[in-house]
């Protein structure tokens, strides 16, 4: 952002900020309804907006998916500033573990399918998840409380598989996490 006249640095003016959130609003709702494959157009107009402010906010529609996955991620991320208040490492690993993903499920489904529209896209996921993830699997291994074998990647299959089971979530987490512990 530039500095305005008088040299101070403004954040987006709010009428930029609304359009972006109703282009995401749009965008989500038009991605569980319709899929990957909606057009830029149906997005803008769902949005209640022109295809040039769709442009302003997002040059192609890899950057829409990408600002979706991040706009997805947001949930986990709070998770993961919780995680990291805690002194211990465990703990903080195990709320990852339990709370790291847990999406409203057409959410999830959706950062899936995102995560899956391109190479592109899939990285943009890899790496949401993995900065979530990975810190509290490095602090739970330097602590010997955690496997030292798993990696983050093996870490969000897991987390993903729990999500899969349904009402049976409560067990299966339980179940993975005592096999992910490591032996004192």
């Amino acid at each position: 952002m530039a500095p305005d006249e008088t040299g101070r640095i403004r954040g987006p003016r709010s009428d930029r900020a609304k359009n972006r959130r109703r282009l995401l609003d749009a965008a989500r709702a038009a991605f569980i309804e319709d899929g990957p494959k909606v057009s830029i157009e149906a997005v803008a107009r769902r949005a209640g907006v022109g295809t040039t402010t769709f442009y302003r906010h997002f040059p192609t529609k890899s950057d829409l998916v990408d600002a979706m996955l991040d706009d997805l991620a947001e949930g986990a991320r709070e998770v993961g500033v919780r995680a990291g208040a805690l002194t211990d490492a465990w703990a903080a690993f195990t709320l990852i573990f339990e709370e790291g993903c847990v999406l409203v499920p057409a959410n999830l489904s959706l950062f899936d399918t995102l995560g899956h529209h391109s190479p592109r896209s899939a990285e943009a996921a890899r790496q949401a998840t993995a900065a979530i993830i990975e810190p509290h699997v490095r602090r739970a291994q330097a602590a010997g409380a955690l496997h030292p074998d798993v990696t983050a990647q093996d870490i969000a299959a897991l987390m993903r598989m729990a999500d899969q089971a349904g009402p049976a979530r409560p067990i299966a987490l339980r179940v993975l996490l005592r096999g992910l512990r490591a032996a004192r």
